[in-house]
C-alpha cells in the first residue's frame, strides 16, 4: 500500500466509522483560539463529515482543517473509532485548495529560488552555503544526517549542528533538505500525490546509503516517518531525531564552557504527543555544564504548542496560542527558553523583546558550549523588521549569493518587513 492509498483508505474509513462524536475538535489545542470557539465539539465534527461526505464547504470544517497546527494530538489514543483527523483534516485542505477556495500559502524548498534558499544564503558566506546544500560524496555511512527544508530558515543551526557530528566522529553523510523532502509540506496543503513522491524518493536515496540509522534534525520529518510514512513502506533503517542521537554522544563532545544559567524547555510538541522524542532534548540539557532546568507547567506529554502551523491562515489564533506559552514560560523565571524546532524558534524569537529571557535552541546552547558561537541572524532580522538594515548587515553575503537582488529583496521584505 503507498502513502497515497493509505489517505484514500483513511478517507473511506472515516466516513464508514466517524460518529461525529467531536472528541478530536474537543481535545484540539487551536480551536478555543479561532472563530468556532463558542460551537460545540460535536458541530464541528458533523460540519467535517458534511463536507467530507458531500463537498460543500462550511465554516466548521474550513476552520478545523486550515486552523491545523500539525501538531499530531488527535493521531494518538482521541479517536474512539481509531481515526487520525490530521490526515483528515489533509484532504480537506486538498479539496479547498484544488477548488480555489483557498489559498496554498506556500511555496516549495525545492524550487530554485525558494526562501529557504535565498535566506539561507544571505545569512552564511558563499562557502558556508555551499557546504550546507551539497550531499556528502560518500557512497554508504553508519549514519545519514538529514537535515530537512525549513531549518534554513535559520542556516546557522545546520552548520552547528554539523560541526558537532564531527566532533563526535561517527562515520556519517550529509544529506542537503532542499532538494530532498519528506513529503511534509505537500502534505500539509492536502497534496497526496506530491506527497508520497516526495517521500519515497527520501527513503529510497536514505536507503541507498545502507546506514544503520537516519538522524533527523526536524521534529515533523520525524513524526511524518514514524507515524505516517513507515506504515505505508519498508524503511531498512532506524529512526532517530537529532536529541536522540546526540543524547548518546554528548561525552564524546568538548564541553569546555560553561552555559551558565537557568533554562526552560519547550520541547517540539508533536514529538512529546507521539512519543517519538520526550526524553532526547532534557537529556541533551541535563549534559551541559551550568545549566539547571526550569520545566513549565505543562510539558512532556501535557505540553503546549507554540501555533506556528496555524499561521498561514490563522494569523490571530496563532498569536494567541503563542503569548500564552510565552507567558508560561515566563512564569518559571528561566533566563533562556530553549527550542527543539526551528519553526518554534522562529514563532518565539520574533517576540523575545518583551520578555526578560532570551530564545535559543538546543543546537545552538551545545554549540556555545563548544566554544562556537554563530549568530542567529534570522532572530536579529526579526526583531529589527528593518529591510534597508538588514540589507546592510547582510552586503557582504548577498554579493556572494547566487541569487538576483531583486529576488533577494523580495524574500526579505516578505520574511521580515512585512512581519
Amino acid at each position: 500500500m503507498t502513502l497515497f492509498d493509505h489517505y484514500i483508505k483513511e478517507k473511506n474509513h472515516f466516513l464508514e466509522n466517524c460518529t461525529q462524536c467531536g472528541l478530536c475538535a474537543e481535545g484540539c489545542p487551536i480551536l478555543p483560539y479561532t472563530d468556532i470557539s463558542g460551537i460545540s465539539s460535536q458541530d464541528i465534527q458533523e460540519g467535517v463529515f458534511e463536507f467530507m461526505d458531500s463537498g460543500i464547504p462550511n465554516q466548521m470544517a474550513y476552520t478545523k482543517a486550515f486552523a491545523c497546527m500539525e501538531c499530531f494530538k488527535c493521531t494518538v489514543d482521541m479517536c474512539p473509532e481509531e481515526l487520525n483527523p490530521m490526515l483528515i483534516n489533509e484532504l480537506i485542505k486538498g479539496e479547498y485548495i484544488s477548488k480555489g477556495l483557498a489559498n496554498k500559502a506556500y511555496r516549495h524548498a525545492k524550487e530554485p529560488d525558494s526562501a529557504q534558499r535565498v535566506l539561507a544564503s544571505v545569512q552564511v558566506s558563499g562557502i558556508e552555503y555551499n557546504k550546507i546544500t551539497t550531499p556528502s560524496a560518500k557512497q554508504n555511512a553508519r549514519y545519514v544526517f538529514f537535515a530537512g527544508c525549513n531549518v534554513y530558515f535559520q542556516p546557522e543551526k545546520i552548520l552547528n549542528t554539523l560541526d558537532i557530528m564531527d566532533a563526535i566522529g561517527d562515520d556519517y553523510a550529509f544529506l542537503p533538505g532542499l532538494d530532498y523532502c519528506c513529503g511534509d509540506s505537500h502534505l500539509f496543503m492536502g497534496e497526496v500525490d506530491e506527497g508520497t513522491k516526495r517521500a519515497e524518493e527520501l527513503v529510497e536515496t536514505i536507503a541507498g546509503l545502507q546506514p544503520e540509522a537516519a538522524v533527523l534534525w526536524c521534529p515533523t520529518c520525524q513524526c511524518r516517518v514514524e507515524n505516517t510514512i513507515a506504515p505505508t513502506m519498508d524503511i531498512p533503517f532506524k529512526i532517530l531525531s537529532f536529541p536522540q542521537y546526540l543524547a548518546s554522544k554528548m561525552k564524546k563532545l568538548p564541553l569546555t564552557r560553561a552555559v551558565a544559567g537557568t533554562v526552560t524547555l519547550h520541547e517540539a510538541c508533536k514529538s512529546a504527543y507521539t512519543g517519538v522524542d520526550r526524553n532526547g532534548p532534557r537529556e541533551v540539557l541535563q549534559q551541559l555544564p551550568g545549566v539547571t532546568l526550569r520545566e513549565m507547567k505543562h510539558h512532556g506529554r501535557d505540553t503546549l504548542c507554540c501555533g506556528s502551523g496555524t499561521i498561514c491562515w490563522f494569523p490571530q489564533s496563532c498569536a494567541r496560542i503563542r503569548k500564552a506559552r510565552l507567558q508560561e514560560a515566563a512564569q518559571t523565571g528561566a533566563e533562556r527558553l530553549v527550542t527543539v524546532c526551528h519553526y518554534c524558534n522562529q514563532t518565539f524569537a520574533a517576540d523575545q523583546a518583551h520578555y526578560d529571557f532570551s530564545v535559543t535552541n538546543y543546537v545552538n546552547l551545545v554549540a556555545e558550549a563548544m566554544g562556537i558561537h554563530r549568530e542567529d541572524k534570522f532572530k536579529k532580522y526579526s526583531h529589527w523588521g528593518d529591510l534597508e538594515r538588514i540589507l546592510k548587515d547582510a552586503d557582504v553575503r548577498i554579493a556572494e549569493s547566487p541569487f538576483e537582488n531583486e529576488r533577494i529583496t523580495e524574500v526579505l521584505q516578505a520574511v521580515f518587513a512585512n512581519s
